[in-house]
């Protein structure tokens, strides 16, 4: 059994202590982030279609997300779909990942359009800069944030501090480097350096390279099926990093 630590802010972070219990593992919660809502107010306007990325646009939205009711809903992932659902809107097509998304949309709408779209404060800009790109007209509207938490969990440092954790899971380059933050003068570098990180991408892993990480996975994929499968190969390192000389 390994100890897994997870970053996740706290709602993700439960469910995906779920799934490393079913896998054998051992969680420990440090969500280096806390989901907060902006407040943002939904636009009394017209759109051809609403766009999520995150189930978190939808829970966190205000009671007047029920006025996109009759606007077509395009997602990433099942849980955002159902996230959406649960509001009273009405889920046109999902896709699995962003990328699915831009090519759904270049599909259904092969002429400039105008979208509504739901989303997180921190974002990547793939799915803005298609939109841009083909001619799209696009309000953003920022309905969460993910806030950066005071300090990690005592039980978690310690578990750091004593070289308790084998693994650790990352899923964005900021949430590594808040994790990077909260850790220094807290935990010594070479307990950091020598547990095993699991990176969601490329470009979490070279945060994490960046400060001196060693032990390094990225996933297969970019989502968490794919990172938790990487939690079931052999052990990169010992649980024990090594004494000084």
């Amino acid at each position: 059994m390994s100890r897994v630590l997870v970053t996740r802010a706290r709602d993700d972070a439960e469910r995906t202590a779920e799934k490393l219990r079913r896998l054998g593992h051992e969680p420990i919660l440090a969500p280096v982030t806390e989901i907060v809502a902006t407040g943002a107010a939904i636009p009394r306007e017209s759109f051809d279609a609403v766009l999520a990325t995150s189930a978190r646009a939808l829970r966190h939205a205000g009671e007047d997300v029920e006025t996109l009711r009759d606007v077509p809903l395009y997602v990433v992932g099942a849980r955002t779909a159902e996230a959406a659902r649960a509001r009273g809107l009405h889920v046109e097509a999902s896709a699995s990942d962003v990328a699915g998304l831009i090519a759904l949309l270049r599909e259904r709408f092969p002429t400039p359009r105008r979208f509504l779209y739901l989303a997180g404060r921190d974002r990547k800009d793939a799915l803005e800069e298609f939109l841009r790109s083909c001619g799209h007209e696009t309000r953003v509207v920022e309905i969460y944030h993910a806030q950066e938490t005071a300090a990690l969990p005592a039980d978690a440092l310690a578990a750091m501090a004593c070289g308790e954790i084998d693994v650790v899971l990352h899923y964005s380059a900021r949430s590594a480097a808040l994790f990077l933050a909260l850790t220094q003068g807290r935990v010594e570098a070479r307990r950091i350096e020598a547990v095993a990180h699991l990176a969601l991408s490329a470009d979490v892993a070279r945060v994490l390279r960046g400060a001196g990480c060693t032990h390094v996975r990225v996933a297969s994929s970019p989502n968490e099926d794919s990172l938790l499968q990487s939690s079931r190969a052999p052990p990169v390192v010992s649980r024990r990093a090594p004494g000084p000389e």
